[in-house]
């Protein structure tokens, strides 16, 4: 399971592949390239071409009824299927919207379940004097409602901590705190982002500095770092970011 998002900026290969298409055939292209390096670390040595046609993924299809089941496919099926856009992957390098810096890289992911270091390294980037402009986050975190109730009720099963880490400002009469769960649930679970709120996001949480952050110590704040990364992108490029939590 992931937490699956796109910033959708035009470009020429939109222009040939409807997004939906696009997503889907994304998809498969990076599950073929995660299942030949996962086999590639326990086995250095199998032919690709036993990779391609005896190893097998499960791969989530939605039925026409709109149910959900996970078809076996082998590797080779899932590199037939991506084939398609093969033809693409050139278009991607210069592309500002690609903030994964690789082919495709304006659909990206954030894959389950959510370390502790995640929620940690999240919260460290907030200031450590929370004042203004910053008590603006606050505010907004209050009259939205962003109280991280979506995101802990899928504690523990796709997190490891069972509750969040907390961050604290200041103290009596006044004290101030956020939690990991309040800026997942403002990141992720709030729907899809459109530009101006993009641009909102930015200011509120600092993260024009995240472009230019050396590369985190895991790839699942790696993760993290590209979804902080659309955001910044949408704003500039007056475009918006779907996303399925």
């Amino acid at each position: 399971m992931a937490l699956d998002y796109v910033l959708q900026f035009p470009c020429e290969v939109r222009k040939n592949v409807p997004e939906p298409k696009l997503v889907a055939l994304v998809g498969y292209m990076s599950l073929a390239e995660f299942a030949v390096a996962e086999i590639r670390k326990s086995n250095p040595t199998v032919p690709m071409e036993t990779i391609l046609g005896k190893y097998e993924v499960r791969v989530s299809q939605t039925r026409p009824d709109g149910t959900a089941e996970q078809v076996p496919m082998t590797v080779g099926q899932l590199v037939a299927l991506a084939q398609p856009i093969g033809q693409y992957r050139g278009h991607c390098s210069t592309c500002r919207a690609n903030i994964a810096d690789r082919p495709f890289g304006c659909i990206a992911k954030i894959n389950y379940p959510i370390p502790k270091e995640s929620e940690e390294w999240l919260l460290s980037r907030l200031p450590g004097d929370m004042k203004d402009p910053n008590l603006l986050l606050f505010r907004f975190l209050s009259d939205l409602k962003i109280d991280g109730r979506p995101v802990d009720a899928m504690r523990p099963r796709l997190f490891e901590l069972a509750v969040p880490v907390v961050r604290r400002w200041g103290g009596p009469p006044e004290p101030k705190q956020v939690t990991s769960s309040q800026i997942i649930h403002m990141l992720a679970f709030g729907g899809n982002i459109g530009p101006q709120q993009a641009a909102l996001y930015t200011k509120l949480l600092g993260l024009t500095s995240v472009l230019s952050d050396p590369h985190p110590p895991s790839s699942n704040i790696e993760q993290f770092k590209t979804l902080m990364c659309a955001i910044v992108m949408a704003g500039r490029l007056n475009a918006g970011i779907s996303v399925d939590a």
